[in-house]
């Protein structure tokens, strides 16, 4: 019986715990390729935070420590020393990314 219930601690310790948006949205990377070839993709990794956007004629690369609330997430560049916030609304499998006005709808990255 403790055997059993060792096996259930050390596997149930390998599953992602959603408890917020948050959690949802930093567990998770996500893309999309619209329908005139852009792209866009979000991704987290150990506290911080990558976005690409990218074009034929374009290519945007905002890397860094990430904070999150409910609804926004700042990217912090070291690079640059600037900071980036985009507002956020989760959809089931979807994220609405905005920025200074402008939206962009992601979808959860599935693993093959």
């Amino acid at each position: 019986m403790a055997l059993i219930c060792a096996c259930c601690l050390m596997l149930g310790g390998c599953t992602k715990v959603v408890a917020g948006q948050r959690d949802e949205i930093r567990l998770f990377d996500w893309e999309t390729t619209m329908e005139n070839g852009n792209k866009a993709t979000l991704s987290f990794y150990d506290g911080e935070a990558a976005f690409t956007a990218e074009n034929s004629d374009f290519s945007l690369d905002i890397m860094g420590i990430c904070s999150l609330t409910n609804d926004s997430l700042v990217i912090i560049n070291e690079e640059d020393d600037v900071s980036y916030r985009f507002d956020y609304v989760l959809h089931g499998d979807s994220v609405e990314l905005s920025y200074d006005g402008a939206a962009v709808i992601l979808e959860k990255k599935v693993e093959n």
